[in-house]
């Protein structure tokens, strides 16, 4: 019985041990290929990470998200967070969830992730980031900066500018295919900011508006999507990716070294973009 305890331990040993072999690998990989693609184009490696029901819902009609995918998944999630150097948000889900957007501790069953601090970018075209928000009053608001077009208000600008960095934009330089605030915000010229400054990796977290802009824009690499086994339904529901889409399948954005994995209860789904 001792002998076969023994075993059982290392059998379930080994599988924790190849469990954290292939994180590190996964994050090793994560971070030499933003790094490269920072090399060559000076420019962020954009990964756009969601999680949503199996019909491609992020929230209810009322606005509530939480939470659709699991624990694990959002644990998960946050090994995303540790290999980027920036997370990007529209306002939208600032006003909505006031999240605190920072890398959080968390254990699980199989390895552990120390909390950390990341490089916070909000899309708020109009300046309507409240001053209480998180990302303003919490301890690392040094790290968040608040990028405003030039038609916000001055006044709401120059408070948040005591509170957070301010980034204001120049005029979008090009039509976006996607109607929305964000695209009041050049993103392109953003993405050559922030590669300026060193910010090598990006994570978008933003709701439909903003991750239709970045991915129908053709200015995002890699996706994250968790899918729960959920089905919201609704035509108000919040989708993962909004805007006015493609007007043909042809054009539809193409995919490839698509993986899969299970993640608890949840799937998640990494892929790159064409």
């Amino acid at each position: 019985e001792s002998r076969r305890g023994e075993r059982t331990r290392e059998r379930k040993g080994g599988s924790s041990v190849a469990s954290l072999h292939q994180i590190l690998a996964d994050e090793c990989q994560q971070l030499n290929e933003a790094f490269n693609h920072w090399i060559v184009h000076r420019t962020p490696f954009v990964t756009v990470k969601a999680a949503m029901t199996l019909d491609g819902k992020i929230a209810t009609a009322a606005g509530e998200s939480k939470w659709i995918t699991s624990g694990k998944a959002r644990a998960y999630a946050m090994k995303l967070r540790q290999g980027a150097d920036a997370i990007l948000v529209g306002v939208n889900t600032v006003l909505a969830d006031n999240p605190s957007l920072t890398l959080r501790p968390f254990r699980s069953s199989k390895f552990k992730v120390q909390g950390s601090r990341l490089r916070r970018i909000i899309l708020d075209s109009m300046a309507r980031t409240p001053f209480d928000a998180k990302v303003v009053t919490d301890e690392h608001a040094v790290l968040t900066t608040i990028v405003v077009s030039k038609l916000a208000p001055k006044s709401r600008v120059a408070a948040l500018a005591k509170c957070a960095n301010v980034m204001i934009a120049p005029d979008t330089k090009a039509v976006s295919r996607v109607p929305h605030p964000a695209s009041r915000i050049d993103l392109r010229w953003l993405l050559e900011r922030l590669g300026a400054e060193n910010v090598t990796s990006l994570l978008v977290e933003g709701g439909g508006d903003v991750n239709a802009s970045f991915l129908l824009n053709g200015l995002a690499h890699r996706v994250a999507f968790f899918y729960a086994p959920k089905i919201i339904g609704g035509r108000d529901a919040r989708k993962a990716v909004a805007g006015d889409g493609v007007a043909r399948v042809a054009d539809a954005i193409k995919l490839h070294d698509v993986e899969w994995r299970r993640v608890g209860p949840d799937l998640l789904l990494t892929a790159r973009v064409e």
